[in-house]
């Protein structure tokens, strides 16, 4: 019988704290921290700490947005 490998269809790339605290150019004692205070999305898998890329890319730019915009109406002065 011949090897199968098996692709998980939609699996996601799950990266360690070394490789998402490289991705961010922090260091590792922060992100550590991070996921010590619940401030950065993760999942644990056993004892690991692992990261689903996607969910960090998502995260980052969310940081990165800065403040959300006014209502529309308290940008055209109306209200009441």
């Amino acid at each position: 019988m011949d090897s199968e490998v098996w692709i998980w269809r939609g699996a996601e790339t799950l990266l360690d704290v070394g490789q998402v605290a490289e991705a961010l150019k922090l260091s590792i004692v922060t992100i550590r921290r991070w996921v010590l205070t619940g401030y950065i999305p993760c999942k644990k898998i056993g004892r690991a700490v692992r990261f689903s890329a996607a969910e960090i890319q998502d995260w980052a730019e969310s940081k990165r947005a800065g403040p959300a915009q006014p209502q529309a109406q308290e940008r055209e002065g109306g209200g009441k």
